[in-house]
Formats: C-alpha cells, structure tokens, sequence
C-alpha cells in the first residue's frame, strides 16, 4: 500500500498527462469545428476570349475532413479489414477495387458501412439509381451504362454499369469506348470559338446525308447541291459537314487544344479513379478529317461524357464529378461534407450556350428524335429543354455496336446531364437515347433525393 506522499505524487503525475492529451487533441477539435476555406485553381481564360465577363470565377471549396476525429489517425477507411477508401489531403478517394453496389438504404439515401463505425453516405439517388437498372436489366442489354450528374455541384446522381444483366460500376471508369460523333462537339466548339462560323452557318456538300472520306469533302461548286446549316448538321450528326468545317477553318493543333480543354489527354479530378480520356489528332489531313467528324481514335469514359454535358450546361465549367456526399463517424459526427469544386472551362458561357441550343436540335428533329418523341405529349414533360448529342460506331473493347447518348434536361430548377451507352452485337431491344429518355423521365416524374439534398 503507498504511502501518502506517494499517492499525492501519482495523482499529479496522472493530471499532467490528462492536460497533455486534452492540449495533444485541441488543433484537431479546432480544425474540425473551424474549417479552412481554400480556393479553387483559376478557370484558364478562354484562348480566344480571355477578357469575357460572364466567365464564372471560383468557388470557395471548403472540407471538413479531419484526421484527428479518426482512431490512430488512419490513412485508409476499410471494409471487412480490407482498405477501400484513401485519405488523401483531406479528401476521402475510392480505391480501385472498391466499387460500392448502392444496396442498403437509409433516411432516403444509399449508404456503406465501414470497420471502426464509420458511414459512406453516397450522392446516387435510389429511385432513379433503381428505376434505371431495372430497365436495362430487363431489356438484356448486352452492356448498358448510364451516369446521371448534377451540372451544378458534380454529385453524381446515376451510376450504372451492366454487362448483360450483372451490375459492374467498374465498367464507368474505363476510358475504352469510342466517342464516335461526340466529338463533334469539340469540332463545333473550336470553329464557334474562332468565329469562323455561327449556327446557322450553311455548308454545302454533295453524296448521301452519312456518307464520309475525300470523296466527299473536297469542294465541288457543281456536284454540292446540299445545304444544312451547322445546327441542323450537329442535330442529324451529319459526318461529311464536320470534315469540311475542320478541313476549312480548323487545324491538327487548335482541335487537340480544344480537346484537351474538355478534358481529353489530361486527368479528372475525381474521388472516384476514372481512366483518363484520350483523344489522338492525326496532322494529315485526311485523318484529321475523319477524326473531326467522329472517327478518329478518340475513347471516353461515361463519367467524362456526361461530365461533358453537365459542363454545356453550367455555362461551360466542369465540375468535380464525385460518389462521396459525407462521411460520418460512430458518433453520429460528420467527418467529411462534399462541396462544389471546379474543374476547369471547357469554354466560355456564350459557347456553351449556343451549343447547348445547337443540341436541341438532336431531340427535336435529328437523331435522338424517337426516343424523345412523346415528351412532346406530356404535361410535365412538355416545357422541359433536352440538350443532346448522339454518337454511334463499331468498337472492339468490347467488342459491339456502340450507341451513345449525352445531353442535359432542365426546367431551370432542377437540372441533369446524363450520358447513356449501349453496347450491341446488333440485336436491338434499346438504345443509349432510349436509356437516356428514361433516366430523365424518372428524374423529373419520380420524387427523388436530389431535389432536397442537391
């Protein structure tokens, strides 16, 4: 038994290290009540306007993600002891071999339970996330994608990836697919942000209507008896248009730089790993001409598609596209709250403008027209603005026809960018537009989470 003296000095050696720990804690507790604020990097000025005013400016990002609330202060989160999400400079990013399936449900919101009582709390609505999968399920689509976003924060709302009737998120990270005429968006955007031509800049040809190769595209005064402006040429993805726009006004290095403004041959940031997009521009002329109509090695992922659309929609900037709306620890206390970050300007708000009404076209009389037909006779449908491009080709990984859909849909408040694909040996049950079609009709008939927490 100790002695007095003894016990007076034990007692004050255990309140030294009480104080110590509690001093130890503070910053943490500080830090996490206290938020640093960080700017967003610069949007680059645009390369042919720099000096335009309506260019939005940075938001303020702003995470709450703290180190000292996690025991040990860890670098990975883990699942069943194994690491699935990393903590990387305050922000939480999956790993590759973590995919989650969006299966338990909570308070309206997808969820994940994690080792040590963490919480994954998703941006994916349920009833839209639900609705979609069981209709390319039950179509038996060899593959079907489709990736929902709001253009406005990057949340992903959608994200859906199936080889025949087997959901497998991983297929939205590949950067295989063939853009095929998606990327007559960046065509169009180059020559609108040249001036070298306007919407309703007619350009003649002569052959059939999808025909494509030099034949084609040289000019011929008596053989170019057809005439399409370039909105209505971008609607119907008129291949032989687009070659002569490239081949006339464009050239190899202004279509890589604006490629790479839309996110081609650069990394997204994402807290999700995405395969980088890669667009190859040929310098002779012939192949700049095909790939400027759509058939050139080009290949992107479904998350940069609609990435794309969501950035037409937000007055040209893209947003960071990302899974994790919180993270919240065994007491109930959130660690981590998702904020709206800028990427970069694919181009100016009076480009993206003009080509989101160049893209309206699509919908209304070009090729996305079918699937969007009976919007026309619904009530709630019926005022709402659909934005589109479609693209098809034959691709090899994997191997199928391949039929795409972006686009954007908005009665101003809210709004979605969407980007659907299928993937076909040629027996058709639906299309990427189909997909597309439906996606949207949900997001504004169904109730969803969105329209509360977006």
């Amino acid at each position: 038994m100790l002695d007095p003296i003894s016990r007076a000095l034990l007692s004050r050696i255990f309140v030294l290290l009480c104080i110590s720990l509690a001093l130890y804690r503070l910053p943490n507790v500080i830090y996490a009540s206290n938020p640093v604020e960080s700017e967003a990097t610069p949007l680059p000025d645009s390369p042919n306007n720099p000096s335009e005013k309506n260019t939005p400016r940075p938001l303020r990002v702003q995470s709450i993600f703290s180190h000292g609330f996690f025991d040990d202060n860890p670098s990975f989160l883990t699942k069943n002891g194994v690491p699935v999400i990393e903590v990387i400079d305050q922000a939480p990013t999956l790993l590759p071999n973590f995919i989650p399936e969006f299966s338990t449900i909570k308070n309206g919101r997808f969820i994940t339970h994690l080792d040590g009582g963490y919480t994954v709390v998703w941006t994916v609505d349920p009833v839209l996330q639900t609705r979609i999968g069981k209709y390319i399920q039950n179509h038996r689509v060899p593959y079907g994608f489709f990736v929902a976003e709001n253009p406005r924060n990057g949340r992903l709302l959608a994200f859906w990836g199936s080889h025949y009737r087997k959901f497998d998120g991983s297929l939205l990270l590949r950067a295989t697919y063939p853009a095929a005429s998606l990327f007559k968006i960046i065509t169009a955007t180059d020559a609108l942000s040249q001036h070298k031509i306007t919407p309703n800049t007619r350009i003649h040809f002569h052959g059939c209507l999808y025909c494509i190769g030099p034949a084609f595209w040289h000019n011929d005064r008596r053989r170019d008896r057809l005439d399409l402006t370039v909105s209505e040429a971008l609607g119907r993805s008129i291949n032989v248009v687009f070659a002569k726009i490239a081949l006339r006004y464009l050239s190899p290095n202004d279509l890589r730089d604006t490629a790479m403004r839309y996110g081609f041959n650069r990394p997204i940031r994402s807290d999700i790993p995405i395969d980088q997009s890669h667009a190859d521009i040929p310098e002779d002329l012939n192949g700049f001409a095909f790939c400027s109509a759509g058939f050139g090695d080009v290949g992107i992922s479904p998350i940069h598609a609609a990435a794309i659309a969501g950035a037409l929609s937000n007055d040209g900037v893209m947003m960071n596209p990302h899974l994790i709306e919180q993270i919240i620890g065994k007491n109930g206390e959130i660690l981590f709250q998702d904020a709206p970050e800028y990427l970069f300007a694919v181009t100016t708000p009076t480009i993206s403008k003009a080509m989101i009404k160049m893209m309206q076209s699509t919908v209304v009389h070009g090729t996305g027209h079918k699937a969007f037909f009976r919007w026309r006779f619904n009530p709630r449908l019926r005022h709402i603005l659909v934005a589109g491009k479609t693209g098809t080709l034959t691709g090899k990984n994997p191997a199928g026809h391949y039929v795409w859909f972006i686009g954007t849909a908005s009665n101003h408040n809210p709004n979605i960018a969407v980007a659907a694909l299928t993937i076909d040996q040629g027996i058709w049950t639906i299309k990427g537009p189909d997909i597309a079609s439906k996606g949207m009709y949900t997001f504004f008939n169904e109730k969803h989470s969105d329209k509360v927490h977006g």
